[in-house]
């Protein structure tokens, strides 16, 4: 029988700018011997904090090609079975929209071990960055955290979600913007609903703030992480929003939040 001296560490990276990770996920990246990391992350910044350890991609983007999932499980349990100090460095945080329990269901069958380490998600980043709260006492008492499937025609567990909340974020809605305006629209939605679009939340964030009939006629300004933060919160909050540091091309400068009417 293997006997297994350290767990593996899921540790949550959070939305990609390295400043933003735990003081705990920091010391056990420091620690690693090998390192499992996700798309949508500064490798470079990451690197830093461990140079001498093995970093292995597993990441995973839409619409390109990806390791397999079973795949990532056999790589967890092969480099821990042979007493490797392991972290899977999972975007965000690992329990939200990060197959977290595929890797887990892995590890259990072979007994071992491993713990989690929360992480900053991408929805709380992109509140951050707009200088907005995503609660209000009276207006915002509900907040739902979603992905919408359209692969899946039957599943419309997201849609009812949002529908029944009074703010929420959508994760990995940026191919689908059309589809998600069309699908609350339909569903009675007001076309006045405010919406906000954030790219690349926490490295060189691009960010929007229009309502939901713009939204079907969007295109994106980067190919990065796109979340989506609907609700009328933004009702309180636009002055909050004047202005703000927007940065491209690695040089930051003040300009407006970009409104798009």
């Amino acid at each position: 029988m293997i006997t297994l001296k350290d767990p593996i560490f899921f540790v949550g990276a959070g939305p990609g700018n390295p400043d933003l990770i735990t003081v705990k996920g920091m010391k056990l990246i420091q620690d690693a011997d090998v390192i499992f990391y996700d798309a949508l992350i500064d490798f470079k910044g990451f690197q830093q904090l461990n140079k001498s350890a093995n970093w292995i991609f597993v990441g995973k983007r839409a619409g390109k090609v990806s390791i397999d999932q079973k795949l990532i499980g056999k790589l967890l349990v092969n480099y821990s079975q042979n007493n490797n100090k392991v972290v899977r460095l999972k975007g965000g945080d690992p329990s939200i929209f990060g197959r977290l329990t595929e890797e887990i269901e892995a590890l259990n069958k072979y007994d071992i071990p491993f713990e989690i380490v929360p992480g900053v998600t991408a929805g709380l980043a992109c509140a951050a960055e707009l200088n907005i709260s995503l609660s209000k006492r009276n207006v915002s008492r509900t907040i739902c955290f979603v992905t919408p499937a359209f692969s899946d025609k039957n599943n419309v567990s997201w849609l009812r979600s949002v529908l029944n909340s009074e703010t929420a974020v959508v994760y990995m809605g940026g191919k689908d913007l059309e589809k998600i305006a069309s699908s609350l629209i339909d569903s009675n939605m007001s076309v006045e609903m405010p919406v906000a679009i954030i790219e690349n939340a926490s490295t060189k964030p691009v960010k929007t703030l229009t309502k939901l009939s713009r939204l079907m006629t969007y295109h994106l300004k980067t190919d990065g992480p796109v979340c989506l933060i609907i609700g009328n919160i933004f009702s309180f909050t636009n002055t909050m929003l004047a202005k703000d540091v927007v940065i491209k091309d690695d040089v930051p400068k003040e300009e407006q939040i970009s409104y798009v009417a």
